[in-house]
Parts: structure tokens; C-alpha cells; sequence
């Protein structure tokens, strides 16, 4: 008796060790399967691909092979190449201003009639499988929300057609995985008083997204709440037309402490003849978010927004260290804190205005905080922001 005891639970045991197996290999081939779906939906065929020095690997596609094309709204999109208006609009006071320059920049460059679009690896889609497992998400997300702490100027109850400004780049430190820290522009659109559609564009550190802790440009755009969203080309939406940016590419054009800082200056500005929201670094047309996704902003914005953004884990009940800008508070200034400057609005009769009022928001001012600072000649409309995070003031 016993000894059919005994073989009936070495049967059953073997029973649940194959059941087990099978459901492993089952869900590695269903994974493997939604890879392989991903990889060639992101990774287009390429014209030209360009090896990084920093590993990255750019494809040069072409224009109308593009991921906004796969979007059932844009399906007989005519493709706008460049402003209806002068792309000399709104240059800024600081002759040594920056355009976006990146890593792959050193090697070659692509064909006209391409796009530069970073390539898509199977890690990048594995690390994403991974925070959906657990319940996290890879996209932004709106101010206020657990975790998401934010030091930043705004204007808003205005309709407003476009913003520039000029932000300084930095290397700052992210802590943990699902951390990240974020220096950018908001035009947004909402109603009653809730963010429905919002553009933004800056840079970032962000390992989530990107598995490393570059500092990488990136344009993100959500139309429903933050419920969905889109960093870069990763989904079908925004149109680049740009050939000489990639957008979600590193950058080691940065500021160093107690230096002349290191900008890049960026508009998004709404094409009054087209409807279209388009992209602008200097004199460089990226791209733009056709009007038809953005309806809340097909009337203008309601609030524009500059400053920084970081998520907090709050990992063992402490505050992250993840930094913000320089990792410094702004009360350093010049060249030590993050500065956005020469801040310039669109208002709704399409009029420049360089010299506004704007207020300031912090989530938690012991942590990370912004300074605004009284209009200057050559900095125009200005302010300071950033911090290191856990201080003996912020835990």
C-alpha cells in the first residue's frame, strides 16, 4: 500500500511537472511571438543603416514608409515638408544656442527623402513586456499623479498657439529602473480643467525606456488623458520630416557644472494655414502632430508649461535620488541650477510675446524647486529649477 503510495505521488508529481513545462514553453513562444510582431512593426525596412558610437543602430527609412503612416487617421496624409511660416521666427537672443546634436551625428549621415529612426531592439521590447507585467507604465504620465513629482513655470486661461524656449542639457543621476528624469516643454489642451491632449518634446533620462542612462531628446503626445500615450515613433502619430534628428538619441553635447551651460532651443508651434503642430529646433522643421489627433488643441492651448519632471519609486519609504536638471537648486543660478530661458508664448492672434508673466508650480519644494527670476535683455523670460532629491530636507 505504501509503495503505490509512493508511486502514485512520484506520477503525480512528474503530471505537474510536465503541465508546468508545457504552460512555460507556451507562454515563452506566445512572448517570442508578440517580439517578433513589434520588432516588425517598429523596425521598418531600411534605405541605410548607420552604426552609433554608442551602440545604437539609426536606419535611414524612408519618408513615406514611416510609423505615423500606420495610423487608420492618416492613411491619404499629405506630408507638410516645411512651415507655412518663416522658419527665422522667434530666434533666440543667445548667439551660442544649440541645435540637437547626437552621437550618430559623428558617423554618416542619411539619404534625402529618409528619416533617422533609432532601431528597435529585442531587449527594448522584453523591458516593456516586463513593467506591463507588473502593472507599470513605460509612458509619461500627468503632473500630479503618485510618484510623479514636478518643479516647473507655466502660463494658463489664455488660447495660445505655440511656444520657444531654450533649456539647458544635462546628465542627471536616475536611480532606480522605472525612474526617470525629464527637463521639457507641455502645450496642452484640456477640459474642464483635466489635461485631454498634450505635446511635449525635451530630454530625458529615462532607463525604462531607453535601457541606459543617456541623455536622450524625445517628443511624447497623448489624446485621451494620459490613458494611452506615445514616446517618439513607438506608435503611429506624429510625422517626422526631419532628416538630420532621431528622435530617442543621445546626446553628450551637456553642461558641466559652473560652465557656460549647453541648450538646445525648441518651438512647437501650430501652422496657422495647415492646422499642424509642428516641431522646431532652430531652423530645423522635426516634424509635427497632424491637427486630426489633437482635437482639444485644434483651438489652441490652454496652458504651456516648461520645466522638469521625475518619478519617485519611493523605494523602502524613501524619497529617490534620482536628480532633477543639474541636480542642484536653482537658488545656484547661472551655469550650477537647470535654466529654461528666453521663453517666448504664441497668443491667439498669432502674436510673438517674449516678455510675460509666469506663475510656478512645485510638488515638494524641500526636494526639487524653481526660481523665477525678473526679465533680463539677454536670458528674455527666465527661471531656475532642479534638485538633488533625498536631502536631510526631503526623505
Amino acid at each position: 500500500m505504501i509503495a503505490s503510495d509512493m508511486r502514485n505521488s512520484r506520477v503525480l508529481s512528474l503530471f505537474l511537472a510536465l503541465v508546468f513545462t508545457i504552460s512555460l514553453v507556451s507562454a515563452i513562444s506566445r512572448q517570442n511571438y508578440l517580439v517578433r510582431n513589434e520588432l516588425k512593426r517598429l523596425n521598418k525596412p531600411a534605405v541605410k543603416s548607420i552604426k552609433s558610437s554608442d551602440g545604437d543602430i539609426i536606419d535611414c527609412i524612408k519618408l513615406t514608409d514611416q510609423p505615423a503612416f500606420d495610423h487608420p487617421l492618416l492613411k491619404n496624409h499629405s506630408i507638410q515638408l516645411s512651415p507655412t511660416f518663416d522658419l527665422e521666427w522667434g530666434q533666440s537672443k543667445q548667439a551660442d544656442e544649440e541645435s540637437i546634436i547626437q552621437l550618430w551625428h559623428l558617423n554618416e549621415s542619411c539619404p534625402d527623402g529618409t528619416i533617422p529612426i533609432r532601431r528597435t531592439k529585442k531587449s527594448d521590447i522584453l523591458r516593456e513586456l516586463s513593467f506591463a507585467s507588473k502593472n507599470l507604465s513605460i509612458n509619461a504620465s500627468p503632473i500630479g499623479q503618485v510618484g510623479n513629482e514636478a518643479a516647473l513655470g507655466y502660463v494658463s486661461g489664455g488660447k495660445y498657439f505655440g511656444t520657444q524656449a531654450n533649456i539647458d542639457l544635462w546628465n542627471p543621476l536616475v536611480e532606480r529602473n522605472h525612474e526617470y528624469s525629464k527637463t521639457q516643454i507641455w502645450v496642452i489642451g484640456a477640459k474642464n480643467n483635466a489635461v485631454v491632449n498634450s505635446l511635449e518634446t525635451g530630454w530625458h533620462v529615462s532607463p525604462q525606456l531607453n535601457g541606459d542612462t543617456q541623455t536622450r531628446f524625445f517628443v511624447f503626445w497623448t489624446n485621451d488623458r494620459y490613458r494611452t500615450g506615445c514616446y517618439n515613433l513607438r506608435c503611429s502619430g506624429f510625422v517626422q520630416v526631419s532628416k538630420k534628428v532621431v528622435l530617442g538619441g543621445a546626446t553628450n553635447n551637456l553642461s558641466v557644472y559652473g560652465k557656460r551651460p549647453k541648450t538646445i532651443t525648441l518651438t512647437i508651434r501650430k501652422d496657422d494655414r495647415t492646422g499642424n503642430w509642428l516641431l522646431i529646433s532652430r531652423n530645423e522643421l522635426i516634424g509635427y502632430w497632424p491637427n486630426t489627433l489633437v482635437p482639444y488643441l485644434q483651438n489652441g492651448a490652454s496652458t504651456l508649461q516648461w520645466g522638469g519632471v521625475v518619478q519617485n519609486d519611493n523605494f523602502l519609504f524613501k524619497h529617490t535620488t534620482t536628480q532633477m536638471g543639474s541636480g542642484h537648486f536653482s537658488k545656484e543660478g547661472y551655469g550650477k541650477a537647470n535654466m529654461i530661458n528666453n521663453i517666448k508664448i504664441i497668443d491667439e492672434n498669432y502674436k510673438e510675446i517674449d516678455h510675460l508673466p509666469i506663475s510656478s508650480k512645485v510638488t515638494r519644494p524641500e526636494c526639487y524647486d524653481v526660481k523665477i527670476v525678473p526679465y533680463q535683455s539677454d536670458l528674455g523670460t527666465y527661471f531656475y529649477f532642479g534638485g538633488p532629491g533625498r536631502n536631510e530636507n526631503c526623505q
